[in-house]
């Protein structure tokens, strides 16, 4: 794996994780303390309640960009765990086929909800608990792991703040 792929694929997972912390604090979703007052307040406020909307979407963007088992995309962990040609990685893409239709109602979310917006879109919005978000990080991270970046990994994992460390003066 070339260097521009790492970078990107690090910088896409960097981005995701971001997102996801900043949607977690926003929405009070697993706060080591519950903050029911900042959902409250993000809900009543139009501009925090689009922040967090969009805090979603560029976390399905930049994920779809990683777990999307694409041709065309040459930074997905798919082709680069393939590419790779090992027993870890080959034992990894098993793995990841375990999670083939979470992963896959992940990137038809992304594709039918924010890029296109498909006409039965309402549909869509509930059907993909946010704590399934888990698995695809561990996924992801493990991933990056057996592709030899675990302490790049580590490095761009103490620069994401975490959820509990977020603030908004009420």
């Amino acid at each position: 794996m070339g260097d521009k792929s790492k970078e990107r694929l690090l910088k896409n997972y960097y981005n995701a994780r971001k997102s996801f912390e900043a949607f977690c604090y926003l929405s009070n979703l697993d706060l080591k303390k519950a903050k029911p007052e900042v959902k409250k307040y993000v809900n009543d406020n139009e501009l925090l309640s689009y922040l967090r909307y969009l805090t979603l979407k560029d976390m399905y963007i930049e994920l779809y960009k990683i777990i999307k088992d694409s041709e065309t995309s040459t930074d997905n962990i798919f082709k680069l765990l393939k590419n790779l040609n090992t027993k870890d990685s080959y034992y990894h893409l098993e793995k990841l086929s375990e999670y083939k239709e979470l992963i896959k109602s992940m990137t038809t979310f992304r594709e039918k909800f924010y890029a296109h917006l498909d006409k039965n879109y309402q549909s869509l919005k509930t059907k993909i608990p946010v704590k399934n978000n888990y698995h695809v990080f561990m996924l992801i991270e493990e991933a990056i792991i057996i592709l030899g970046y675990e302490d790049d990994l580590k490095e761009i994992l103490k620069t994401i703040p975490s959820r509990d460390e977020f603030e908004i003066k009420i």
